[in-house]
């Protein structure tokens, strides 16, 4: 009879955990492409001050247009001819550089190349030349793209220092390292993350939403 008692409650254990998993799965498939988008934001915004606090009004008009018919390419699904436009702009050094880089590595992930994409943030990320608002959105980018590929302990790693202090991504940093802790199998560090996120008045309310509701997932 124990030996019984011990299976039906190991039976129980095993599907509480695939409930878990399959809810934090649809939340994910919520919220991640949100989450991508609201990053993705930020790096256009940026993009036309960088522009403006490098150069001439010619030259920023001039360079303008090529990154508008570059973006215009990829909403036609015109990968190939996006991404050699999205490069030659990235090699001239110019305002728009950065952010060229960034919309390169962005075709990769909106491909599906997830494993592409967040190399190519990475390296990003490691360019000394380029502004360091970008170096630190493209790690956070690097590392989203790189859940499904990447080991949990290798995102915590790259995001530890983003993840500390007054830095302002410091909040995407903690929620992609809750995920990571979550992927390797440790939900109850992932709920506890999630659950201060959820309490930190300083979050976005966005961020805050939805790591109230991936803490339920993971703790339940």
């Amino acid at each position: 009879m124990a030996e019984e008692d011990a299976s039906v409650n190991n039976l129980f254990k095993e599907i509480d955990e695939e409930l878990r998993q399959d809810k934090a799965t649809l939340l994910w498939k919520q919220y991640g492409s949100t989450l991508i988008a609201a990053i993705v934001a930020v790096v256009i915004a940026v993009a036309g001050y960088e522009g403006w606090k490098a150069y001439d009004m010619n030259k920023r008009e001039k360079l303008g247009n090529q990154y508008a018919a570059a973006l215009e390419l990829a909403r036609q699904n015109n990968f190939d001819e996006a991404s050699t436009a999205f490069q030659a702009l990235a090699g001239q050094g110019s305002g728009y550089s950065a952010l060229a880089r960034m919309q390169a590595a962005g075709l990769l992930a909106q491909q599906g190349k997830e494993k592409e994409a967040s190399d190519a943030y990475f390296l990003i990320a490691q360019n000394g030349e380029i502004d360091p608002i970008f170096r630190d959105m493209a790690l956070i980018l690097g590392t989203l793209n790189g859940l499904d590929t990447m080991e949990g302990a290798d995102i915590v790693r790259r995001l530890e220092t983003l993840a500390a202090g007054a830095n302002p991504w410091r909040h995407s940093a903690q929620e992609i390292i809750a995920f990571a802790e979550a992927k390797a199998g440790n939900t109850a560090k992932a709920a506890e993350m999630m659950k201060t996120l959820a309490e930190d008045a300083s979050a976005p309310p966005g961020v805050r939403q939805r790591a109230g509701e991936f803490a339920q997932a993971y703790a339940n």
